[in-house]
């Protein structure tokens, strides 16, 4: 059950975070990186809108065969075949399917073909009348082959008020 969570709780934020704007903040890089970056926005893009389309087979086109992923229950699952599993058995759990918002993704590009993507965002998901979305800073690793973007790692992490931290 902690893998099925996880592996919808990640891909639906992958997925959420593709909807970032080719304006979406880029760390610091050359012209050539933020073009680059540029670029990579609009391959979020293209994840969202063909999860928003119920087209899964493009959207997990974007992920690479030996993708991995950590989930916010601690939970680490390696491999598209895998991940793919998870989703598909969570999904059948759902009440209906669910519903995001997505801010703030910032790129940086690590190499010409490799960058890292943060971003935050928001999930309502309800299994069995329980909430078990909520509010998540995302990370993935991304690599480009051949021209295009692949999901190589992505992580969420829950975001909580700290005790005493003034939230």
């Amino acid at each position: 059950m902690k893998n099925l969570i996880f592996s919808l709780l990640t891909l639906i934020v992958f997925c959420v975070q593709s909807n970032a704007q080719p304006s979406g903040g880029i760390w610091m890089g050359s012209k050539s990186a933020n073009q680059e970056a540029t670029l990579l926005h609009k391959a979020w893009l293209d994840v969202w809108n063909a999860y928003q389309a119920g087209d899964t087979e493009k959207m997990w086109a974007f992920y690479s065969e030996e993708a991995a992923e950590i989930g916010p229950d601690g939970s680490f699952t390696v491999g598209k075949k895998a991940l793919r599993e998870g989703w598909d058995m969570f999904g059948k759990m759902m009440d209906s399917k669910p519903t995001f918002t997505f801010e703030n993704s910032q790129v940086r590009m690590l190499t010409d073909d490799v960058a890292l993507v943060v971003w935050d965002s928001s999930a309502d998901i309800k299994v069995g009348g329980q909430q078990v979305g909520g509010k998540t800073k995302g990370m993935a690793v991304v690599r480009k082959v051949n021209g295009h973007w692949h999901i190589e790692f992505d992580s969420l992490t829950p975001v909580m008020a700290m005790p005493g931290a003034g939230n």
